[in-house]
């Protein structure tokens, strides 16, 4: 595979706008595709890379895009200007060819908005577990790959953070900054956007005021209710690593769909 399209697809996924791979897998006749072509389709609709062009690329962007594009599949095109076949076309190459459907589209992001210690801690455990990290500071000592190399990193004032997440349903978005008034900012411009999972870390207290300010600003109290905090799973964590880990267990399980989880299911409690 050429290094510059496999730099694009590592982008892509790593971003959030990857969507499938699609690969010629075999070419009959005078199929305009070749054993090897292969074609990165975004969410976007935009692509990157060939199968063949023509009518038969334009059906795999289609089947790449489908809601129902959840599983590896082959498509198979004859081209022989019989639309009448299975995944035929009206092209008239005379050939036929075999494509590979890979989604991989898939990944879920986490965006950590604040570098310090827990968000180093944090970046380097998410990473191992599958997420991709994005880690967003404005101070260019911690928005360092040196303190996050598993992570993308960005240096940017925080009330410009917004524009550096891709807001979805496979995005998490944990606010732990160096300052109050840079996770009531964050809060308030994330709390109403598509999200898997929103978390603060703060005290109850410090809560209890940035809720009371935002509702009597008009945001809604469903919005504010699905903000989890005191972030993570109370295992009386205390260092970074340990906070790290209670935060990391909550996100998996929110990515897992589990609504409820019990420390200890001995039926004999």
């Amino acid at each position: 595979m050429e290094s510059r399209f496999i730099r694009t697809l590592a982008a892509a996924i790593d971003d959030g706008s990857a969507r499938c791979l699609a690969t010629v897998i075999s070419a009959e006749g005078s199929a305009p595709g070749k054993p090897g072509f292969k074609m990165l389709v975004r969410a976007d609709g935009t692509i990157d890379g060939t199968v063949g062009g023509g009518e038969a690329e334009q059906k795999v962007i289609a089947a790449a895009l489908a809601d129902d594009t959840d599983g590896v599949r082959t498509l198979r095109f004859e081209l022989k200007g019989q639309p009448d076949q299975k995944d035929g076309s009206k092209m008239v190459c005379g050939g036929s060819m075999e494509i590979l459907l890979e989604p991989v589209g898939k990944t879920h992001q986490l965006y950590i908005l604040g570098g310090g210690h827990c968000g180093m801690a944090l970046s380097a455990l998410a990473a191992q577990c599958g997420f991709a990290v994005t880690v967003i500071d404005d101070r260019p000592e911690w928005a360092s790959k040196d303190k996050h190399p598993a992570a993308r990193v960005v240096c940017a004032p925080y009330d410009e953070a917004a524009r550096h997440i891709r807001f979805s349903q496979d995005a998490s978005i944990v606010i732990m900054t160096h300052g109050h008034e840079h996770d009531e900012r964050l809060l308030r411009d994330c709390v109403a956007r598509e999200h898997k999972y929103l978390g603060l870390i703060a005290s109850k207290r410090k809560v209890g005021l940035f809720f009371e300010r935002m509702e009597k600003d008009g945001i809604k109290r469903d919005d504010l209710k699905r903000v989890y905090t005191p972030i993570g799973f109370d295992i009386g964590s205390d260092t970074p690593a340990e906070i790290a880990v209670s935060i990391v267990a909550q996100l998996v399980a929110v990515r897992s769909g589990k609504t409820e989880v019990s420390f200890n299911a001995n039926p004999l409690r």
